[in-house]
């Protein structure tokens, strides 16, 4: 994400924010088609990721929709809201993370299954990069930015 909108740049963080999301939640999809016999309790747990991804996307939008109506400039209290969930959904991100390690390493069925592995692993990357981006924006000052004159 490029830093110099200014203000928008508020908005664009909970763009990416609902993308990732989005993304994380039709991941959860993916494995549990690609592992036909998965583990009860693993897709029973991909299930609650999706739906907690799908809540988490439902705020982000709300808040993007509350944005697009104020027709102002962010207020330091929605900029604090802002980050803070941006910070939850970089936790959630690595929580992510960690449960597909885990899924990776405990999982009989995805052991079997090499294709699993390889998407699983591109799956993780995928939200490290988001965590990244938006550990970018969470950095000292980057979310207060103002582009160059």
């Amino acid at each position: 994400m490029r830093w110099c909108y200014g203000e928008l740049n508020h908005l664009r963080i909970l763009e990416e924010a609902e993308f990732w999301k989005r993304q994380e939640a039709e991941h959860t999809v993916v494995i549990r088609q690609i592992v036909p016999n998965l583990e009860a309790s693993y897709r029973e747990q991909l299930v609650q990721w999706q739906k907690a991804f799908e809540e988490t996307e439902n705020t982000i939008v709300a808040f993007m929709e509350r944005l697009v109506r104020a027709h102002v400039p962010v207020s330091p209290v929605l900029a604090g809201q802002i980050a803070r969930l941006i910070g939850l959904t970089v936790q959630q991100s690595g929580d992510f993370v960690s449960f597909l390690h885990t899924l990776r390493q405990e999982s009989a069925a995805v052991a079997e299954n090499p294709v699993a592995v390889v998407v699983i692993n591109h799956i993780a990357r995928e939200s490290e990069y988001y965590r990244g981006i938006a550990q970018a924006y969470l950095s000292d000052g980057a979310r207060d930015r103002q582009p160059p004159r």
